[in-house]
């Protein structure tokens, strides 16, 4: 999550809300109204350990307000859309400066304050209960009518058979527009410098965010071009290794990965767990990594962040739904980064998130 120009939601305030807790032979998950957020999800190894593999804000039980509102109740992972808010254009590296200021044509719908909140609406208020069953629960979340979104609905299922989770998103429109769209799993890092792996599969070229993400701590070059997750420019010169993590040092970078395969997996040395994320690539292209290393040192950061965000995704970083519809240095080596809705035909995507251990090599 990049340093945004904060929109704050003119739909009310939110509440605790309600939670929906799922408990099956290999794990356990609650999914949260409030942002429509996974929480407290766990998975039991085929050697009977319990891992949890997802990170949940430090603040969370805090007292006092914390801004903007999709962060005050940051967990597991939650559905964006549209994904990502606003930069400020002079903020950019040069060639990204005229696409994160460019209008939205009329074909492409208006922008309503509800598409300038921090990555959507969806994130922002409050979901309601559709159904449930022992093993799944769903959720919708209807948009203002300003909106060109109407409806979002989610899906949570354990997998029976197997610690992992399955997802549907389905997203329904009022009128054709496009729209960046992602989803927003958090993975919680471990203690020991660079002992999570991070294994993405075939992509066709990664690009640093081009804002930083956070001017004078972030070490990647900004906007700069790359082939291997191994091998990132640093702005001091050279490359490192953004393949392992944490770093041993404080720092904030992000990085998306853009015309992917569709899966990465994740393999924790220190738990001696291995992760898997696989979603469809026809319609999330690209995988943004967020990587939050103690690199903010104000409020409610405080130097003591430590996760990855590992977000599939259409869309042009977190720049938001400008950036992300106009002409931009991602889409112009022809990967798209925006998901065109119609109010013909529902949006719908699936993913899996599932959980093994590993064996000593």
């Amino acid at each position: 999550m990049g340093e945004v120009q904060a929109h704050q939601s003119q739909f009310g305030e939110l509440s605790a809300g309600d939670v929906w807790a799922v408990q099956w032979a290999h794990g356990s998950f609650s999914l949260h109204a409030r942002g429509g957020m996974l929480g407290d999800t766990s998975f039991r190894l085929g050697d009977g350990r319990r891992v949890k593999p997802f990170y949940e804000a430090p603040w969370l039980n805090e007292p006092g307000p914390v801004e903007p509102e999709l962060l005050a109740g940051m967990r597991n992972e939650f559905p964006c859309a549209p994904f990502g808010g606003l930069y400020e254009p002079e903020g950019l590296v040069a060639e990204w400066r005229t696409t994160a200021s460019s209008e939205i044509s009329e074909g492409d719908g208006p922008l309503s304050d509800s598409d300038l909140l921090l990555h959507g609406y969806c994130g922002a208020n409050d979901w309601q209960l559709v159904s449930r069953t022992d093993n799944s629960v769903k959720i919708a979340i209807d948009y203002p009518d300003t909106s060109p979104i109407r409806r979002i609905t989610r899906t949570v299922s354990a997998d029976p058979a197997a610690p992992a989770i399955d997802f549907s998103i389905i997203i329904e429109a009022r009128q054709t527009c496009r729209r960046p769209i992602g989803v927003h799993p958090n993975i919680s890092l471990p203690n020991f410098s660079g002992a999570l792996e991070i294994k993405p599969a075939g992509f066709e070229f990664g690009m640093v965010h081009p804002f930083g993400p956070e001017p004078g701590v972030s070490r990647a070059v900004p906007g700069a071009v790359f082939g291997d997750l191994a091998a990132v420019p640093l702005t001091a010169g050279g490359t490192a290794r953004f393949d392992r993590l944490p770093f041993a040092y404080d720092t904030e970078e992000t990085l998306q990965l853009c015309g992917c395969e569709g899966s990465v997996e994740l393999v924790n040395s220190e738990t001696e767990a291995g992760y898997r994320l696989s979603w469809d690539a026809s319609v999330l292209p690209c995988l943004l990594l967020w990587i939050s290393n103690r690199g903010r040192a104000y409020a409610p950061w405080n130097n003591r962040n430590l996760c990855v965000g590992v977000e599939p995704m259409s869309g042009a970083f977190d720049l938001g739904s400008r950036a992300s519809i106009a002409d931009n240095p991602i889409n112009e080596r022809g990967v798209r980064t925006a998901v065109t809705l119609s109010p013909d035909v529902p949006l719908v995507f699936d993913y899996r998130f599932e959980a093994h251990e590993i064996r000593e090599r």
